[in-house]
C-alpha cells in the first residue's frame, strides 16, 4: 500500500504518464525510490524537462494520492497496481498498460476467457438480437463479457450477460465512483454482483472527450478477443478493434447488408483482414477452444445454396485441399488475389467458408 501511494503520486505529475513512470521505476527500482530522488540523481534522467523533474517529489501530489487511496477504501474500491499479482494478466501484456486501474464490484480475473462485445450506440433491432443470441450461446462457459457500459450494443451485451449468469465488466471513461450514462446506473449495480466496473481515472479527474478513446484500449487489452457487432466507418468500436489488432488479439465482425450504415465498419474490418467474419457463437468458441453447449446442426450447403461457377470452383478446391492460402487460390483460379476478395466474402456471407489467420481459408463444418 505504501508503494502504491508513490505510484499514484508519480502518475499525477503533469507530463509523466504510465510509460514514463514504468521506465523510471525500472531505472531506479521502485516508485518510492523515484519519488525520493535527490536533485543530482534526477540529472541521470533523460528526456524530461527540468519543470517535470522538479515536480517529482512534490508533496501536493503525494497528499492527493493518499486522499485517493482513503476514498477508495471507504467506497470498497480496489486499486490494482501493475506491479502486483492481482493486476489483470492480459492487460499486463500490453506495451502501454496503465500502471494502475480502479476496480469496483466482484471481479474474478482468474481462469476465465474475456470477450469484448462492442458496437454503435445507435443499435438496430438486428444488432440487439444478435447480441442476445450470442451471449445466450455462451451461457455456462467460463467467459466474461467486457464492454464500455455505453448505450446501444454495450448495454445490450452487459444486460444479456447478467440475464444469462455470465460475469461482465464495464470499462469506464471516468472514475468508478460515478456511473454514466445515468440510464445504465441500475444495470451497473447489477453487474457488480458478478463482475463490475473498472477505470484508469481517479475520482478528481473530470471526464474529457479523449478519455473515451483511451478507454477503448483498455477494453481491447483486457480481452482475449473482440467482437464488433455494428459500427459505422468511425466510432469507438472501430477504435477498439484497432487496439485489439495492435495487441495481436483477434477481432471478429458481424456482416450485414451493404446498404446498412452500421455495418459499414464491420465490412471494412472484414475486407481489410482486420477481423474474421462471424455469424454466430461457434466461430468464437472454436477460437477460444471451447465446446458449444448446443448440438451442432448438420449442414449440406451444396443442396440448398446456389453457387456461380467461380464460387463452386473455390468450394471444390477447398474440399480437395482442406485449407488454402489466398495466393495459392489465386494461382488455381488464374486471377489476382484482390479480385477474389469479393467472391470469398460472398462465400463467407453464405456461411460456407471461414477465414483463418495468415490469409488462409477453409470450409465450415
Amino acid at each position: 500500500m505504501e508503494d502504491l501511494k508513490y505510484l499514484l503520486a508519480l502518475n499525477y505529475v503533469p507530463g509523466i504518464g504510465s510509460e514514463t513512470s514504468k521506465e523510471l521505476i525500472k531505472m531506479f527500482g521502485s516508485a518510492e525510490r523515484v519519488w525520493k530522488l535527490k536533485p543530482n540523481e534526477k540529472l541521470l534522467i533523460k528526456g524530461l524537462s527540468q519543470k517535470k523533474l522538479n515536480q517529482i517529489g512534490n508533496e501536493e501530489f503525494l497528499i492527493l494520492a493518499e486522499k485517493e487511496i482513503n476514498k477508495a477504501i471507504q467506497n470498497n474500491i480496489k486499486i490494482l497496481s501493475f506491479y502486483n499479482n492481482d493486476y489483470p494478466y492480459l492487460l499486463k501484456q500490453c506495451s502501454d498498460a496503465p500502471t494502475f486501474i480502479f476496480s469496483r464490484g466482484n471481479i474474478n480475473w482468474e481462469n476465465k476467457k474475456f470477450v469484448a462485445v462492442v458496437g454503435t450506440r445507435n443499435m438496430t433491432p438486428r444488432g440487439e438480437e444478435f447480441v442476445k443470441e450470442l451471449v445466450s450461446d455462451l451461457k455456462n462457459q467460463k467467459i466474461v463479457i467486457v464492454s464500455g457500459l455505453a448505450l446501444g450494443i454495450d448495454a445490450a451485451a452487459h444486460t444479456a450477460a447478467v440475464e444469462n449468469g455470465l460475469d461482465t465488466i464495464g470499462v469506464l471513461a471516468h472514475s468508478v465512483h460515478e456511473i454514466y450514462p445515468r440510464a445504465n446506473e441500475r444495470l451497473a449495480y447489477k453487474m457488480m454482483e458478478n463482475g463490475g466496473v473498472v477505470s484508469t481515472y481517479s475520482s478528481f479527474q473530470k471526464p474529457q472527450r479523449n478519455f473515451f478513446l483511451s478507454r477503448n484500449r483498455i477494453i481491447a487489452g483486457l480481452s482475449d478477443a473482440t467482437i464488433v457487432v455494428e459500427s459505422d466507418m468511425k466510432g469507438g468500436a472501430m477504435s477498439t478493434a484497432t487496439h485489439a489488432n495492435n495487441y495481436n488479439r483477434d477481432v471478429f465482425a458481424v456482416p450485414g447488408r451493404i446498404t446498412d450504415k452500421y455495418s459499414r465498419g464491420c465490412h471494412v474490418l472484414i475486407k481489410s483482414h482486420k477481423a474474421f467474419l462471424t455469424t454466430d457463437s461457434k466461430d468464437l468458441l472454436n477460437y477460444l477452444n471451447l465446446s458449444s453447449v448446443k448440438k451442432p446442426k448438420i449442414q449440406q450447403p451444396e443442396l440448398f445454396i446456389n453457387l456461380d461457377e467461380q464460387e463452386q470452383r473455390i468450394i471444390d478446391f477447398l474440399k480437395q485441399k482442406g485449407k488454402i492460402h489466398i495466393d495459392e487460390l489465386a494461382v488455381y483460379m488464374k486471377k489476382p488475389s484482390f479480385q477474389l476478395m469479393s467472391v470469398l466474402l460472398n462465400l463467407e456471407l453464405k456461411n460456407l467458408i471461414r477465414p483463418l489467420a495468415g490469409k488462409n481459408y477453409e470450409l465450415k463444418n
